[in-house]
Formats: C-alpha cells, sequence, structure tokens
C-alpha cells in the first residue's frame, strides 16, 4: 500500500506543490492587497516617508541612523516608481516577501515538511503576517531580522565546520538588524552566547583567522554610520535603548498586545483585533501544551527567550510587540505537529488512514485562512476604530492636481509629510495662502478664509468620516 502511494505524483511531489501554490498566493496578495486593504496611509507611514525623505550623508552621520536599512529603501523606492501609495509600501512587500521565505526555512529546520508548510500558511497568510508586509513602516524589519538570524544560526550552530558564506552573512545581518530600536539587545544576547557557550567558543577558537578578519571588518563598515552618528549625537542612543514614548512602561505593555488577541472589540489602533484568530490561539496553545515536555531543547529555549523579549521590549516601544508572529508560528507548528503524531500513532501501520487524517487538518487549514483573508480585507473596510486611522489623500491629489499646483496644508505631520514629497508630486506645498492668484490652488480640508474664492470642484472619499478631503480654487 505505501509503495503504491509513493507512486502517485501528486503524493511524491506534494510538499513541493504545496510551497509553490502558498508562495503564488502569498506573492499575489502582496501585490494587489496594498490598493484593497487597508487602502490608504497611516501616520506612522508619513511619518516613515519624512524620515526617509531627509535622509542625507550629511543627516545620517549627524544621528538620523534609526532604521536606516529600511528607511534607505524607501526612499529608493520612492525615487525610481515615484509619491504614490504603492511606492511607500514596497520595501515592506519586498522585506515581507523574504521574511516568509526565511520563516519557511526556519520551520523546516525545525519540523517535518507535512508540519512546515501548514504553519507556514497558516502563519503568512495571517492578518497579521499580512498588514506588516503591506504597511510602509520599518516594523516588518523586526520579523525580517529575527526569522533570518534564527534561519541563519541553525545553520552555523552544531555544525562542525559552518560555510564561511554563511559566518559572513550572519555578522552582516546581525549588524543590520542592530539599526532596528531594541534589537542591539539581540545581538548582546548573541554576543554573551558566543563568549560564554562552550561550543561556540571552541568553534570561534577554530576559525581562521581570515575569516575572522572578514567578519570583523564588515562589522566595522557596516556600523560605522551608527557609531559615527552616537558620537556625534549621543541622545540618539535613546532610540535604541530607552523608551522614547513619552508614555509609561506599564501603559506601553498593557496597550502592545491588546490588539493581538482582543475578541470582543476593536481598537483605536492601526491593528486590526484579533490579529489572530480562535483558531489559531487554539493551535498555539496545544503548541504551548506539547512543548511544555521538551521545554530545554534549543528550539523551546529560543521561543520561550523571543516571548519574553517581546514582553519586556514592548514595555519600551509597543513596536516591539510584533516580534511575538514568529515565537507564535514555532508554536503554531508544534501544536500541529502533536496533533498529527496522535493521528499518526493510532494508525501506525496505515498509511491510507494516515493521509486520510490530514484531509480534516487540510479544510480546517483552508478555514483559518480563508477566516483570516476575509477579516483582514474587510476589517480594515468596515472597522470604524481601524478604517478612519488611514486616509487615500495622496492618490486623490495626485488624480486631481496638476504638476505646479499649490497645496495648502496646516502645519503638523501631514505638512511635513507632503512637502518631503513636493518634489515627486510636482507641487508646492504651503501652510498660507500664495500671494499670487493665477494658481491652482487646492486645500487638503476646508479653509474657512477661502469661503470668497471661486471654488472649482470639491473631491470626497469613501476612506474618511469627514468625506470632503480636497477643495480645489482655479
Amino acid at each position: 500500500m505505501k509503495r503504491k502511494l509513493d507512486q502517485l505524483f501528486l503524493y511524491r511531489h506534494r510538499f513541493q506543490i504545496s510551497y509553490i501554490v502558498l508562495a503564488v498566493v502569498f506573492v499575489a496578495l502582496l501585490v494587489f492587497l496594498p490598493s484593497i486593504a487597508p487602502g490608504g496611509l497611516s501616520v506612522d507611514e508619513m511619518s516613515s516617508v519624512v524620515d526617509s525623505m531627509s535622509l542625507s550623508l550629511e543627516s545620517v552621520f549627524d544621528g538620523n541612523v534609526v532604521n536606516l536599512p529600511y528607511h534607505l529603501l524607501q526612499r529608493a523606492s520612492i525615487a525610481l516608481f515615484g509619491a504614490s501609495v504603492y511606492a511607500i509600501k514596497l520595501p515592506s512587500i519586498i522585506i515581507g516577501a523574504a521574511t516568509a521565505v526565511f520563516l519557511v526555512l526556519l520551520l523546516n529546520r525545525w519540523f517535518k515538511s507535512n508540519v512546515a508548510v501548514i504553519a507556514s500558511a497558516i502563519t503568512t497568510l495571517s492578518s497579521a503576517f499580512l498588514f506588516l508586509a503591506g504597511s510602509g513602516t520599518p516594523a516588518i524589519s523586526y520579523l525580517f531580522f529575527l526569522a533570518l538570524i534564527l534561519w541563519l544560526g541553525s545553520k552555523i550552530v552544531g555544525v562542525k565546520n559552518p560555510h564561511p558564506v554563511l559566518v559572513t552573512a550572519f555578522t552582516i545581518v546581525l549588524s543590520l538588524a542592530i539599526y532596528t530600536p531594541h534589537l542591539i539587545y539581540l545581538a548582546a544576547v548573541i554576543l554573551l552566547a558566543a563568549i560564554f557557550h562552550p561550543h561556540m567558543r571552541f568553534a570561534i577558537k577554530k576559525a581562521h583567522w581570515a575569516q575572522i578578519v572578514v567578519c570583523s571588518v564588515t562589522t566595522i563598515f557596516i556600523l560605522t554610520p551608527l557609531i559615527v552618528g552616537i558620537i556625534r549625537q549621543p541622545a540618539v542612543i535613546q532610540d535604541f535603548v530607552f523608551n522614547t514614548t513619552g508614555v509609561s512602561y506599564i501603559d506601553n505593555l498593557a496597550g502592545a498586545f491588546v490588539p493581538f488577541f482582543s475578541f470582543g472589540s476593536a481598537y483605536e489602533s492601526v491593528f486590526l483585533s484579533p490579529l489572530f484568530g480562535l483558531a489559531t490561539v487554539a493551535l498555539l496553545l496545544v503548541g504551548i501544551l506539547a512543548s511544555m515536555n521538551k521545554m530545554f531543547t534549543s528550539r523551546n529555549t529560543v521561543v520561550s527567550l523571543l516571548v519574553l523579549f517581546a514582553i519586556l521590549g514592548s514595555g519600551l516601544d509597543p513596536n516591539v510587540a510584533v516580534v511575538i508572529v514568529v515565537p507564535v508560528a514555532v508554536l503554531v507548528a508544534a501544536g500541529i505537529e502533536s496533533i498529527i503524531n496522535k493521528w499518526y500513532s493510532l494508525f501506525p501501520e496505515n498509511p491510507y488512514a494516515q493521509v486520510a487524517g490530514m484531509l480534516p487538518m487540510t479544510i480546517f487549514t483552508m478555514i483559518i485562512i480563508i477566516s483570516s483573508l476575509s477579516h483582514f480585507v474587510f476589517g480594515y473596510h468596515y472597522t470604524p476604530a481601524v478604517a478612519r486611522q488611514f486616509n487615500d489623500d495622496l492618490t486623490l491629489i495626485k488624480e486631481n492636481l496638476p504638476a505646479g499646483a499649490v497645496l495648502l496644508v496646516e502645519a503638523g505631520s501631514e505638512y511635513d509629510f507632503y512637502s518631503a514629497l513636493s518634489g515627486e508630486l510636482g507641487l508646492t506645498v504651503m501652510s498660507d495662502w500664495p500671494e499670487r492668484t493665477d494658481l491652482t490652488v487646492a486645500t487638503l480640508g476646508k479653509w474657512p478664509n477661502a469661503v470668497d474664492l471661486p471654488l472649482s470642484k470639491i473631491i470626497t472619499s469613501q476612506k474618511s468620516q469627514d468625506s470632503d478631503r480636497l477643495y480645489i480654487y482655479n
């Protein structure tokens, strides 16, 4: 029976086919979802664009180094593709796709393929992951660096002679990760492990001197802007180490995880609650119970440390809470593994019964994915507390204002955003009325002192409670 089953093409290549389907679905979602949901930009995304467009060689060495790798990508994206919602989100889309790949590879290192493919689908197609991969902020960097560091670490630690390319890549990734706030703690833990762990210390002693020189020079080169920036602006170190949000540690901690597991109500947040559905939480709990007997394995030690880091770090900065996505993915995989192993133990000699047992798990997985996607798409449109965190003003401005027009915006975060993109938009951005009267002038929102001017057009938006968004005067 087993031999006949193995001869079937779909059965022999089931995992490859599953990953191909997952990749196609995931890429398609990343390409199209940013224009569907959330369908606009949040205040955090606007702030990220301001930081990206303010980058220059001088500003970097003056301390503008927080999330530098991400902001360099975002600036390059806007320079190449113009000031559009998609160009702003493109770096996160690319990083999100890479994160999904390394998360799949990591799960395949720690679990069998039948478990890894299901856990990968549930994680990468979840509301939490899709939002982070489609949000034009550096938040996705946390997941990217963690997934890549863990995967590279699993390829290096415990290997007698790790490949020099992998070691160099690990050094580069760890150095770049330090530019992300609070990941310096992760680098510190890895450094301490290298010093005190006997196996890692022995591996370093056995490394060729040329490898040590290459890694050292690479690290110094990558961290030079950070080091110079801190020397010239010592206050910038607070962004990487201390709480800079102006909110108490307890308040940050309380607010960080509310959207993740809130099943009763929506919160005023860019995150759609709950980011993990009840079915995913059920698998998570099964995974925790299944891991209790293997608490001190390397996999569960890493998961425990990541959960601890997410909890403690979110008190410093609520954005760190997204780190929880990685241990959730591992624990969900552990839950799936426990269920499958229990079923297989009931029919150890019957391959057809084992295959039949995967059918309910497949249906269960599809229900989780479809409900998560529906929740994601419709939630960002029809949940008022979340939908009003985004606006499509940039799209309306691009579609309705000619080059050379004047855009009036009240001083504040929106003014900074449109001023930063004024060159790409071909507009003059001002906070007061221009003296010339022969220009096309548009105001973002109604201005009281514009009542007597000839109004040409009012542009409305279905994304806003105040639907009159753009007033155009000729």
